[in-house]
């Protein structure tokens, strides 16, 4: 008797993943700020594994100075 459309139940999902996407970068625009305007260190704060994501940790190999000796 109904026949039932799978096109509102994908249009729903995307509704839905669209919601969380602009969610997650509110929250993290939103703490961003409160952070930056506070003056906090947030490598403090920061996990070890959000650093290596986003490169803020230096390797102590790749910025140790060599004493190479000149010619």
């Amino acid at each position: 008797m109904y026949t039932y459309n799978h096109k509102f139940e994908r249009a729903a999902s995307a509704r839905r993943a669209k919601a969380v996407f602009f969610t997650i970068l509110f929250h993290i625009l939103l703490i961003g700020g409160i952070a930056y305007s506070t003056g906090v260190d947030m490598g403090k704060y920061t996990p070890e594994f959000v650093k290596n994501l986003l490169g803020m940790e230096a390797d102590d190999a790749a910025t140790a100075k060599v004493d190479v000796p000149k010619p």
